[in-house]
């Protein structure tokens, strides 16, 4: 699979990970685990919390420990493959058994709960975007990326998804993992997107653990983060400057 000219080159800012096995990107790629460990959302507090989903919470975590700038704060996109899918099966497991739901529970269920979750904790009044679908990771890096080009402003890009429940037959990954990345207009130093043929089938895990982790290392590799269209994969690609501390 060899990438074509770079779709853009924009600057790494910064970048957190989390997942419900494994203590950092790192431990994911030595095939390190730990305990399972739920995350602390500190971003909200109170009755906020209450009804969170775990797809919702591991958001906040990563964006959480990103910071922000309460001043300035930047344009955010989420992506996630099943979104909500948990809240979805307590909705269905409840209606079934009491013909009712919880209105709570219901207004949490949609796709783009955790941007609004986010924006009301951090008080931001930014443009937000999700993204849903089996190809959300690559589809999010492409619409993070194009909004830093088109706005020439800081974009908080984050990415999760909770395991999904064994009645709806989906992949039956137990581990919860997410990743978050500060990016922005730049000079070319950073990363960049390329596109190459092929339609690859990737781990979401093993993904944003090799990104987040590659953001740390100058000698980082290439990642191919999914299908971008039929036959055409999306390429992330590191600058040796790109590398953060």
């Amino acid at each position: 699979m060899t990438p074509s000219g770079a779709i853009e080159a924009i600057e790494l800012r910064g970048a957190a990970f989390f997942s419900t096995h494994h203590a950092s990107a790192a431990d994911v790629l030595a095939g390190r685990a730990r305990p399972v460990t739920a995350p602390a959302y500190a971003l909200l507090a109170g009755r906020a919390r209450r009804f969170t989903s775990l797809v919702t919470q591991m958001h906040l975590e990563v964006c959480g420990a990103l910071g922000h700038d309460a001043g300035d704060p930047p344009l955010a996109v989420f992506a996630t493959c099943h979104g909500e899918i948990q809240t979805a099966e307590k909705l269905v497991s409840d209606f079934r058994d009491a013909a009712m739901v919880s209105s709570a529970r219901f207004a949490l269920s949609v796709h783009n709960t955790a941007s609004g979750m986010y924006s009301v904790a951090v008080g931001s009044t930014a443009a937000t975007t999700t993204v849903t679908g089996s190809n959300a990771i690559a589809a999010g890096w492409l619409e993070a990326v194009l909004t830093v080009r088109d706005t020439g402003r800081s974009v908080l890009l984050s990415i999760a998804d909770e395991p999904v429940p064994a009645i709806f037959q989906g992949p039956s990954e137990l581990v919860g993992v997410a990743a978050a990345f500060l990016l922005g207009p730049g000079d070319g130093r950073g990363v960049e997107l390329a596109i190459a043929a092929g339609s690859p089938a990737i781990d979401p895990l093993q993904v944003l653990a090799r990104v987040a982790d590659g953001a740390r290392h100058d000698d980082a590799g290439p990642v191919v983060l999914g299908e971008i269209q039929p036959g055409a994969a999306l390429v992330l690609r590191f600058s040796p400057q790109a590398a953060r501390a």
